[in-house]
């Protein structure tokens, strides 16, 4: 058993290893490995062998950035994916950025709520932590499931870190596909530094190269993730309900937000509620007096109101000044919507 971690894109592999494929003493290795019972095992044989069920999550270090890279090249054509992930232990904070041909899709954890922005605009907010962030980091295989033939190839430093180094040549991994990549693993702490593969598919006329290579950096030296100033009014438009003091039934609380760049102007809010009945939730604004300013001016069908107030259900229309909201209850939660243009009605 071993231990392993990644490196960055691009990062030089060093090519020279005659000297470190010589298989050392056992008091040699013993020697070169750096031993950490705490953090996982360290080699125990010589040559170490790979085990794909010995890697340790990366998020057990301080904070990291990873970097993963796609290419798909059919016929000669490059389709290219770039993600970046950057994570703080404590306090906790992350964000994921997503490259593509015409835009990056970018979402950040901090202080327990999770803001994302599409490349085309779109907002997407919620309270808590988003775990999806590091989907693409295949935490903590590193992406290294294909590569579980690789054979060990040297104990060399990769950007400083005592390191195993994997190699698998190529090989033919099924009819007309053919593989081949190398990883580095940490001699201590057990997690994937640098992995990289190619699969290459030809048949006919038709050729494929996909490739995916994934790479560790700036290993415990972020301190802190913050939402970046350009993206500030997303918190603004998440505090929103609570400084407007809008009135709800008792323990509901903020879930999330969706704002559509190219929408109709309409700014959806859900909030979780206890359950109750709709008629017990229509109830509480009949009677409810007006509270910080707020004041409900409808409770029934809504006009075209895109989601069911029309015909299927009643809703409340609630005022405070210029500002317009529709309540909408589906029995367990609500969605508050601000209608900034005031598209609806009392029907």
């Amino acid at each position: 058993m071993i231990s392993g971690c990644a490196s960055p894109v691009n990062a030089p592999v060093p090519t020279e290893l005659a000297d470190s494929t010589l298989a050392p003493t056992v008091e040699a290795a013993e020697e070169t490995a750096t031993p950490r019972p705490t953090q996982g095992p360290t080699a125990t044989v010589w040559p170490p062998v790979f085990d794909l069920f010995s890697l340790r999550d990366i998020r057990e270090l301080d904070s990291f950035v990873v970097t993963v890279n796609e290419k798909n090249t059919v016929n000669g054509q490059l389709t290219e994916l770039t993600a970046t992930i950057g994570y703080v232990k404590e306090p906790y904070g992350a964000y994921y950025l997503n490259e593509y041909y015409s835009g990056m899709d970018r979402t950040y954890a901090v202080d327990g709520r999770t803001y994302s922005v599409t490349g085309s605009g779109d907002w997407y907010l919620k309270t808590g932590t988003n775990d999806d962030i590091f989907y693409k980091v295949d935490i903590p295989a590193g992406n290294t499931e294909k590569l579980v033939d690789a054979q060990f190839a040297g104990q060399e430093e990769y950007q400083g870190i005592p390191a195993y180094h994997f190699v698998l040549e190529k090989t033919e991994s099924y009819a007309n596909t053919v593989l081949e990549g190398d990883f580095y693993l940490a001699q201590d702490g057990n997690y994937v530094l640098y992995s990289h593969w190619a699969e290459t598919t030809t048949q006919g006329g038709f050729k494929q190269v996909y490739e995916v290579t994934e790479s560790l950096s700036t290993i415990n030296q972020l301190t802190e993730i913050t939402l970046p100033p350009d993206l500030q009014d997303m918190k603004t438009a998440m505090d929103l309900p609570q400084e407007l003091g809008l009135p709800l039934p008792p323990d509901s609380t903020l879930f999330g937000m969706i704002r559509y760049k190219f929408g109709i102007g309409i700014d959806d809010y859900t909030f979780n509620t206890p359950k109750t009945s709709i008629d017990e939730f229509l109830d509480y604004y009949r009677g409810l007096e007006p509270t910080e300013g707020w004041t409900v001016s409808h409770v029934g069908h809504v006009s075209i109101h895109k989601n069911d107030c029309e015909f299927s259900r009643e809703c409340v229309i609630i005022n405070k000044g210029s500002t317009q909201v529709i309540l909408y209850y589906n029995g367990a939660t609500i969605r508050a919507e601000f209608d900034w243009p005031h598209l609806f009605s009392p029907l």
